[in-house]
């Protein structure tokens, strides 16, 4: 079974998928293109990633809404034990760059994506938010 069959499989448990993964793409399915359009780039965004990503350590998911509406549309990453990512302004034009990024978080010991040769749709405006894992702790600054 591809770790695509896996993923949409009833009888597979998310924590078996997850076992197999080390970073889940997310992919907002509820926005628009226009106010009027039934049109949701997120749909087309998450075929092109799943056929990108067949063979990496990723999995690609549907999830109904980001709250990141005004960056339509939008993706997350999850590392497994690590950091989380938001982007948006995305596009089906970024497939190649938001595998690249996913990879870039998925190989990191830290669980922690690096700015250095991060593709610029996920720099400046193309990110919303990085959201520590559950285990994070700092003291507070002095």
């Amino acid at each position: 079974m591809t770790s695509d069959e896996r993923q949409n499989d009833p009888d597979v448990t998310t924590d078996e998928v997850a076992g197999e993964f080390n970073v889940t793409i997310f992919v907002c399915t509820n926005c628009r293109e226009a106010s009027n359009s039934e049109a949701r780039p997120g749909i087309g965004l998450i075929e092109a990633l799943r056929v990108a990503a067949e063979g990496k350590p990723l999995a690609v998911k549907p999830v109904t809404c980001l709250a990141n509406c005004d960056k339509s549309p939008s993706a997350a990453f999850n590392h497994r034990s690590g950091w989380s990512y938001v982007f948006g302004h995305l596009s089906t034009d970024n497939v190649d760059d938001i595998v690249t990024g996913a990879m870039m978080l998925a190989e990191d010991e830290r669980g922690f994506l690096p700015l250095r040769g991060r593709p610029m749709c996920l720099r400046g405006k193309g990110m919303t938010a990085r959201i520590p894992p559950f285990h994070h702790h700092e003291d507070m600054p002095s």
